[in-house]
């Protein structure tokens, strides 16, 4: 453990994981650099020189000593190599495969590669080293992939680039390589400016695959094959004006749930892929130790450096039915990434009411946060669920079969998921409105109208016309409603199974929400919605949804609110006197 940083074994408090985080802002680090490459001399040795601006190639690759991670051939065969002090050693990281692929890719080039070139046994310069970890990879001309574990024959190789069933069960192949599922390895992926990938020829030697080949491989095979997971691609070539606005829910998200052997490296990880230059004081690790606590640990040290760079994307993951924090004391607000969520992970500050609450910050309890609240006097709780006998509608656990709604669709129409699911969820709220399910009715009106609105800040007025009929229309016109589809998935809880509530508030609005506080009953209870998570205006493609925590109505002794969970939604609370402007410590 570094010296002065907290146990990291043992769960954080909101104080504590502040503590961890303490550090300072780099400089822009445009003039840091690698500190040394391997070359071959005069003997034909690879050696450890200083970095003098020569062009060179990275290694991504798997450290080994697992045993789970079985190398093939002569992965498994060591090179030799002039290290820092000048002995000669026997290098088990920079295999014979590795070097026999760097130098068929070109020989000209000299090679980086952390296990040589960044000096293990000097803790400062490791810390230094990997702070600008974004900058090395993004230099080097390319990054080669280091597959050890598999092989691969050459007429595989040319089905990955083919239309075919045969490519799915080559890129799954593929897939299973250890490094997919190492959190270093995809950050530095991301980071690289080219990426080529090695892997073992089955015969014998080195096959070369340019990346962009296999992800356009991985794509079609995902076509026929959708559970297949997506990958970030390469983004080194981006500038750090484009990068820096990548959000901490994004980049969080490519390296939560990927293997790690010091979980606490996936902090430094995040500062890496959104390019923030953080210098930490003292860090926590903990190589070799996993647990639950240690987990949570790291989210909440990213919960906390999203905040101190003012990005609040992680706030629009709050409501993941899967969030390890709802209901965690200090942390009910904080958020967990959701694979694949694009409205968190593409959070832009212009898009919401940031500068509204210029001092949002923590103490040493909670968050504190400014933006609009309202008492929930009225509930109605919805399910949706689709089986083999058709369509099923329960409002408030009353459950009625929904006949479905006879429509010619337009040719332009592409049948997705999502808009299957927006299919089914305008069928049931023209049901309630046909079939008089009192103040459900009128809330489906409501909802109705959200879904069709663009462009708006306030509640819409509720549609009046024939609900059935428009769907209908709508489902046979040009009208795309890709966006609001898209934007709807949050209450799919499952793939034919969506559950949501309706609520009236003191104020007297009708708002759409779902997420993980539906666990609770909400009339009596408080919505709150901080300003940085408030949309500036709900409109497509990006901004359809805003984010609530779920309040007791009485705060604690300390005068911090308790959050029991978390919402997503269709509409705001008015900011008003009496709701808006209200300064609030969460817990």
């Amino acid at each position: 453990m570094v010296e002065g940083a907290p146990s990291p074994l043992k769960p954080f408090t909101v104080a504590v994981a502040s503590k961890a985080c303490q550090g300072a802002l780099g400089a822009s680090a445009s003039h840091e650099s690698p500190l040394r490459l391997l070359e071959r001399n005069a003997e034909g040795l690879f050696e450890v020189v200083a970095y003098r601006g020569q062009p060179y190639v990275a290694i991504s690759y798997c450290w080994p000593g697992d045993p789970s991670f079985e190398r093939l051939g002569d992965s498994d065969e060591p090179t030799l190599v002039v290290d820092l002090k000048g002995q000669v050693v026997q290098s088990g990281h920079f295999s014979s495969f590795i070097s026999h692929a760097s130098q068929s890719y070109d020989p000209s080039l000299a090679v980086w590669i952390d296990y040589h070139c960044i000096n293990q046994d000097d803790i400062d310069e490791k810390t230094a080293q990997v702070a600008i970890m974004q900058r090395i990879y993004t230099k080097a001309q390319t990054t080669l992939v280091m597959l050890e574990d598999i092989s691969l024959s050459a007429g595989d190789c040319q089905t990955i680039s083919k239309v075919s069933a045969q490519a799915t069960p080559v890129v799954r192949h593929v897939l299973s390589a250890r490094w997919f599922s190492r959190a270093w390895c995809s950050q530095e992926l991301v980071l690289s400016h080219h990426a080529h990938i090695c892997v073992h020829a089955e015969d014998t030697g080195v096959l070369h695959i340019p990346a962009d080949v296999f992800w356009h491989g991985i794509s079609r095979a995902r076509n026929q094959d959708p559970s297949i997971p997506l990958f970030s691609q390469p983004r080194g070539h981006l500038p750090d004006t484009a990068i820096t606005t990548s959000t901490c829910a994004w980049a969080m998200g490519i390296v939560h749930h990927l293997g790690c052997s010091d979980d606490y490296d996936k902090v430094a990880l995040v500062c890496n892929l959104v390019r923030f230059f953080y210098r930490f004081q003292a860090r926590p690790t903990a190589f070799g130790f996993h647990s639950v606590d240690i987990a949570l640990n790291v989210l909440k040290m990213v919960n906390i450096i999203a905040l101190r760079r003012r990005d609040f994307s992680l706030l629009l993951a709050n409501h993941g039915l899967g969030n390890s924090f709802r209901g965690h004391p200090g942390f009910g607000w904080a958020g967990e990434p959701i694979h694949g969520d694009r409205f968190s992970e593409m959070w832009n500050q212009k898009d919401f009411q940031v500068s509204q609450d210029l001092e949002i910050a923590l103490n040493d309890v909670g968050l504190l946060a400014r933006g609009c609240s309202a008492l929930i006097v009225l509930e109605h709780r919805w399910t949706i669920h689709r089986d083999c006998t058709g369509l099923h509608l329960t409002i408030d656990g009353y459950t009625r079969a929904i006949k479905p709604i006879h429509y010619l669709p337009h040719t332009s129409w592409t049948w997705t998921p999502d808009s299957r699911h927006l299919l089914d969820l305008m069928t049931s709220l023209a049901f309630a409105d046909r079939h008089g399910c009192g103040s459900a009715t009128r809330h489906a009106r409501f909802v109705f109208a959200y879904l069709l609105s663009q462009d708006y800040e306030l509640q819409p007025e509720p549609l009046t016309c024939d609900l059935s009929g428009l769907a209908r229309d709508l489902f046979s016109d040009t009208m795309s409603l890709r966006d609001i589809a898209s934007a709807m998935n949050f209450i799919w809880h499952k793939p034919t199974y969506a559950v949501f509530s309706t609520i009236f508030t003191a104020d007297g609005n009708v708002l759409f929400v779902s997420g993980n506080a539906l666990e609770f009953d909400l009339p009596g209870r408080l919505l709150f919605q901080p300003y940085v998570t408030r949309p500036k205006l709900f409109s497509p493609p990006m901004v359809l949804t805003v984010n609530s925590m779920l309040l007791n109505r009485k705060p604690l002794s300390s005068g911090a609110y308790g959050c029991v969970g978390c919402l997503r939604g269709l509409g705001m609370i008015p900011d008003v006197p009496g709701n808006g402007e209200q300064r609030l410590c969460v817990v």
